[in-house]
């Protein structure tokens, strides 16, 4: 439900050559790696030193950005630009990005439905023979969730615009479910992720005029 990956070719070719959908890339020279995704119903555009690429222009919940190298001028100034996709307002991103960085910057509503931004860091090294997994909480139409694999819980709870810490889990297909502190809130189904990579799944509210919580699942840069 994401974005195919695009590297995002930038001046320097050793930059190009890197670039590859791996979440313990690590930048050298004063660059960040940025990948924004949706968790609301209104679009969102990301914009880097002020181009706006159409892949990453007016993006719908679930979707996301691709991987995007960001040039940093100074250690706390950073080029990207996240707008209101639908009247081009932008919207504050609080954290400053610093060179080194990879992270997936999440858009998601808050309790009274204005659009909020959060950076989540990538850098996880997964146990041998797993994957990286934690998920992210977007909604606020229920109590704080934790994650269960197979029954098995792997998180603690999380708040509305929270992450869990990342954990390492079998690449093997496992059930995954969420749960307040009194039952199943959402059934995610049977889910299985990339060998020695980081994943994120994205917890969004309902549908206009739906019940079920919507979910998505977005890798690391």
């Amino acid at each position: 439900m994401f974005r195919p990956f695009h590297c995002v070719v930038g001046a320097l070719s050793l930059m190009a050559a890197a670039c590859y959908d791996h979440s313990n890339f690590n930048q050298v020279g004063s660059f960040a790696t940025v990948r924004l995704v949706n968790a609301t119903d209104t679009p969102v555009s990301l914009a880097n030193a002020g181009v706006l690429d159409s892949g990453n222009a007016r993006l719908v919940f679930g979707q996301s950005s691709s991987c995007v190298f960001v040039t940093l001028s100074h250690a706390l100034i950073d080029g990207i630009a996240i707008t209101n996709g639908g009247t081009g307002a932008t919207i504050p991103l609080a954290a400053s990005l610093k060179s080194g960085d990879n992270v997936i910057i999440v858009a998601f509503g808050d309790s009274v439905g204005n659009i909020q931004l959060t950076t989540l860091d990538n850098h996880f090294v997964p146990a041998a023979n797993s994957a990286g997994l934690r998920f992210f909480n977007g909604t606020s139409s229920t109590a704080p969730l934790l994650m269960h694999r197979n029954d098995l819980t792997l998180t603690s709870f999380v708040g509305l615009g929270s992450a869990s810490s990342f954990v390492s889990v079998p690449i093997d297909a496992g059930t995954i479910t969420f749960s307040d502190k009194l039952s199943v809130v959402l059934d995610a189904g049977v889910m299985a992720f990339p060998l020695g990579q980081n994943s994120t799944v994205v917890l969004g509210p309902p549908a206009p005029a739906a019940v079920p919580l919507r979910f998505f699942t977005v890798q690391a840069c």
